[in-house]
């Protein structure tokens, strides 16, 4: 989820101070695949080291059960690379300005769809709900389980 949508925040943060919303070098191939991980592999390594309790507690109130509140780096790092990927993957598509997604090769997006950027914007939102869903459907699964084990 963090790589996912932390690499938003610039996005955000450049809106914040009154610029366009405009995408720039986070959403990049290069950024998203090399700098990130190591970076949120890094920071997630740590918080989840030094707040274990505190994440335990926070799951606990959210009534999620996971199975580890730590993970080892190589998980870490191959969830960034996946998150980050995707994420960029399908902003190309359906943003016309994103003049980094190739960089340092070209400055641009040539993948841009237009009109046909909707197509991906359905497909994304498509996958969101079945996430949640899925999510929604196994909790209620734990659920069940935890109340007959009782």
């Amino acid at each position: 989820m963090a790589s996912a949508t932390i690499t938003d925040l610039e996005s955000l943060y450049y809106w914040l101070l009154g610029d366009p919303f405009n995408h720039r070098i986070w959403h990049s191939y290069l950024f998203a695949l090399v700098v990130f991980p190591v970076l949120v592999t890094l920071a997630l390594y740590f918080v989840e080291r030094r707040f274990e309790p505190e994440l335990s507690s926070a799951y606990e109130v959210l009534r999620l059960k996971p199975s580890q509140a730590k993970y080892s780096p190589s998980i870490i790092f191959l969830s960034c690379l996946i998150g980050g990927f995707s994420h960029i993957f399908l902003d190309m598509f359906t943003h016309q300005n994103l003049p980094y997604v190739m960089y340092p090769l070209f400055y641009g997006n040539p993948f841009y769809l237009g009109q046909a950027r909707f197509v991906v914007e359905a497909l994304a939102a498509g996958l969101a709900v079945y996430s949640v869903y899925r999510w929604w459907k196994i909790s209620k699964l734990d659920q069940r389980k935890d109340s007959t084990a009782e």
